[in-house]
């Protein structure tokens, strides 16, 4: 079996939707990138003052200790440089005994707990790196360096309290963070208005596609000047695909009117005389009589093809003319059935609803277009109901609709296939032997639409199926829209 590639299709989502998400999505990145750059400015200054604090200590200290290093020397600068919210402090190194403090007064918390400063000498160790940690529901940033104290290495350690300065920075987190989003609220709606008129000439352009008739191509144009650039291509492409349709429209309607003249007149000039030579007929053998009733029959049948095909087209090309006036249901279905009696022996039924005068009911259509789509009907149900049963029409009514039901007592039409039978040239499973073209119920559907009805099938009681054609139920007498028009 041959490879095929597979096409993955996304789920189709309207323009506008995607945009409008994108330009969220494009302003919560921008706003969240300010915050993480704000939040680094921050963290970055921090760093920065904490050691700019220990290179002005370091020399400090060194400038204290220059001519000798004793340990009240060194405590009293340590105790000079500190202050409430910064200790300064210092060992040799690797001989914590020897440590060397500010005085209490210079910052009592800090000096005077001796786990925050052990903590402090652990960051230290970890990274020389100047670090924020928390302790007691406080914030420190500590730092250390190494100084050659006279001929002794001294390890000495800053430790700064930062809390003021991580409160602040959170409060103005919380304010940036909802001017962000607020900033961003604002913005999608700027860009959903700014989207919105963007795609109104796109809105437009499907509107006028969609109605767009065989009968009104000249009427739909677009002037690509007026267009944005982004559309002039489409616009001027949609005016020569409707000059395009335009000539084939026409082309067709020649057609038709050539196919009206070239093949109707003789294939009733042969109808005509094959019913003329049977009634003349008294001489003929009876093989021959039969030959005659064939070519008669199959006469009519290429005649009811034309007519058939002729009305498809005029329907397609808009030139359909139709004749919508008060239209008595019951002359229309005793002439359907006369004109059906005609074809072969057959018993034809009508069986109005209960209740219904089918002498009263009048529909809005054409007359001569409702007895052909009921003549078909019937043809249609002599061909797949058994010779000895009956095609039964009936009528029913609604207060706005009056339903023709044409029923057969053949195999019925499966569910699948209600919607195809009325497509051209398709017909149903069970057509094993049966004559037909295909064309018939899709005359049947397009005559009904264009007299604004509908046609469907149906399931018979006990079998068989029911094709049931609606149609405008005629107003009163006295209601305006009563005089007949052309359509």
């Amino acid at each position: 079996m041959p490879w095929r590639p597979r096409l993955f299709t996304a789920p189709s989502t309207a323009i506008q939707r995607r945009l409008e998400r994108t330009s969220l999505v494009a302003v919560l990145l921008g706003y969240g990138l300010l915050l993480v750059v704000n939040l680094q400015v921050f963290a970055q200054q921090r760093y920065q003052r904490q050691l700019d604090i220990m290179r002005r200590a370091e020399r400090v200290v060194l400038r204290s200790s220059a001519e000798q290093v004793d340990a009240q020397t060194l405590q009293r600068t340590l105790s000079h440089f500190s202050t409430f919210d910064l200790a300064l402090w210092g060992h040799p190194e690797g001989f914590p005994a020897g440590m060397v403090m500010p005085q209490l007064s210079s910052n009592d918390l800090i000096v005077s707990t001796p786990a925050l400063r052990f903590q402090a000498e652990e960051q230290v160790r970890r990274t020389s790196r100047p670090q924020t940690f928390d302790a007691e529901g406080r914030t420190y940033m500590v730092s250390g360096t190494t100084l050659s104290l006279g001929k002794t290495p001294w390890s000495l350690y800053l430790l700064k309290d930062v809390s003021e300065d991580v409160a602040l920075q959170r409060q103005l987190n919380g304010i940036l963070t909802a001017a962000a989003l607020l900033a961003s609220l604002l913005t999608l709606m700027i860009n959903r208005r700014g989207i919105q008129r963007s795609l109104r000439p796109l809105r437009r352009f499907g509107e006028t596609l969609s109605a767009v008739r065989s009968s009104s191509l000249q009427q739909h144009r677009f002037m690509p000047g007026q267009e944005p650039d982004e559309l002039q291509p489409l616009a001027h492409a949609f005016n020569e695909l409707l000059d395009r349709l335009a000539q084939s429209f026409e082309r067709q309607r020649q057609f038709a009117s050539t196919v009206s003249h070239e093949l109707r007149n003789p294939i009733t000039l042969i109808a005509g005389y094959s019913r003329r030579l049977l009634r003349r007929s008294h001489n003929l053998s009876e093989e021959q009589r039969h030959q005659l009733a064939i070519v008669e029959e199959e006469s009519r049948r290429l005649g009811r093809l034309v007519t058939g095909l002729l009305a498809i087209t005029r329907a397609e090309t808009g030139s359909l003319q139709l004749e919508l006036q008060p239209l008595s249901v019951c002359e229309a279905v005793q002439q359907a059935i006369a004109l059906a009696e005609g074809a072969g022996e057959r018993q034809f039924l009508f069986c109005p609803a209960e209740g219904i005068d089918p002498h009263s009911l009048q529909a809005w259509a054409d007359r001569d277009r409702v007895v052909q789509c009921l003549v078909n009907l019937i043809e249609n149900a002599c061909k797949y109901s058994p010779a000895h049963t009956p095609v039964e029409i009936g009528c029913s009514s609604t207060p706005s609709q009056v339903e023709l039901r044409v029923r057969d007592h053949g195999p019925g039409i499966p569910l699948e296939e209600r919607s195809l039978v009325f497509e051209r040239f398709r017909r149903g499973q069970h057509n094993a032997g049966i004559p037909g073209s295909g064309i018939g119920l899709a005359v049947v559907s397009t005559l009904v639409s264009q007299m604004e009805g509908a046609v469907s099938v149906e399931d018979g009681e006990g079998g068989g199926a029911v094709f049931v054609i609606s149609l405008r139920r005629c107003p009163r007498p006295s209601d305006p829209r009563l005089q007949p028009h052309r359509h």
